[in-house]
């Protein structure tokens, strides 16, 4: 069985995280796959290959980049379309972008085997073209996958679209034994993207109530350019400048497994403050470290977060909440143990193994 499988990008976001895991686990199982990726023309170490080392064959297409969004993503589907193979067994993207391109080469008729597409969410705040271009996509894909009931629930009742469930697996080996810690002052620590639909802002201003409530705490936030490639951590350093809290933040852009790894060493929480949300990679990288989550009721995150055993839940937008219950396991430490605890057990259940066999079954049970 030879398989495409399409995402992005080659740096380290949910999706492409997904695509990679599953990739090596469907490659263990016997499939022939090879993982088809983009990257901008001018950035060399995007085009050198992905964020981290890959045991599956991949190959990377360039695209020039474009300020404006439309214009660039016709840029990524042009570049997907002149440089994919024609003659693989199934094509599977994580995203509209190679979702696009394959509907498009199916209309030309250069491809006409079974085109699957995992639907990790749909954004429909921060971009309204973004949001109509995500649509039609997941509509014309053959047949979809998605990482959470919640996502599966919807696609049927608001588009009529039936879908399967993947959910994300995890390694909990990778995340069993942290460096030792570097930090001593209460950390809390913020991975996902600078989106709006991330929420990041509403931490940030939370962070300042926290501030008064818990002495040097302090807030770490590891967040790149979502999509759109237009929004800017400086919009969040003047946030947290504003909210008094800037000498105790500190950004980073992408980082590698390593640094990441320390990052979730040294904090004491972690916190996403989504709007809307897939699943949650991040929740689960914690979960597995060994740390509790304070998380918002979107998505799929009540899935994978009991709330009061692994985490906390809040309702999104509300800082108040938001501000108490990162409050309460900063000064809780076994509460922070307790739900810690709970946290890798229950993230030891979710496996990319069974996530492969399951993606595996389904592309025979569609050849056959």
């Amino acid at each position: 069985m030879r398989v495409a499988m399409l995402t992005y990008s080659t740096r380290p976001r949910g999706g492409v995280v997904h695509a990679l895991k599953l990739s090596e686990r469907l490659r263990r199982l016997g499939a022939d796959l090879t993982v088809h990726s983009l990257a901008r023309s001018d950035d060399e170490d995007a085009l050198a290959g992905f964020f981290r080392d890959v045991d599956v064959p991949y190959r990377i297409y360039p695209y020039e980049w474009h300020p404006d969004l439309m214009v660039r993503l016709e840029r990524m589907i042009e570049s997907y379309m002149d440089n994919l193979p024609a003659d693989m067994d199934i094509y599977h993207s994580q995203d509209c972008v190679g979702g696009t391109a394959l509907a498009r080469l199916r209309s030309e008729h250069r491809l006409s085997t079974p085109i699957f597409r995992t639907v990790h969410h749909i954004d429909d705040f921060a971009e309204p073209r973004l949001f109509e271009f995500e649509k039609r996509a997941v509509a014309l894909a053959d047949y979809r996958f998605v990482v959470s009931s919640y996502w599966k629930e919807l696609l049927m009742r608001d588009y009529g679209l039936d879908s399967d469930i993947s959910y994300n697996g995890i390694d909990v080996e990778e995340f069993s034994s942290l460096p030792a810690r570097s930090k001593t002052s209460p950390g809390v620590l913020f991975v996902g993207g600078l989106e709006p639909r991330k929420g990041l802002e509403h931490l940030i201003l939370a962070m300042e109530g926290v501030k008064g409530k818990v002495k040097d705490v302090r807030l770490d936030i590891v967040a790149k350019a979502g999509f759109r490639g237009v929004d800017s951590q400086e919009w969040f350093r003047v946030l947290a400048e504003r909210a008094g809290i800037a000498s105790s933040t500190e950004f980073y852009d992408s980082v590698g497994v390593d640094v990441l790894r320390s990052l979730y060493s040294d904090c004491d929480v972690l916190v996403l403050p989504s709007r809307n949300e897939g699943w949650g990679l991040a929740l689960m990288e914690a979960m597995a470290c060994g740390k509790p989550v304070v998380a918002t009721r979107v998505g799929g995150i009540p899935e994978l977060v009991r709330d009061g055993v692994d985490g906390i839940l809040v309702d999104p937008g509300d800082t108040k909440a938001l501000a108490s219950a990162i409050c309460r396991l900063l000064n809780d430490p076994s509460e922070r143990k307790r739900m810690g605890a709970s946290g890798v057990e229950r993230a030891a259940s979710f496996s990319w193994d069974s996530a492969a066999e399951g993606v595996l079954r389904r592309y025979r049970e569609v050849l056959a």
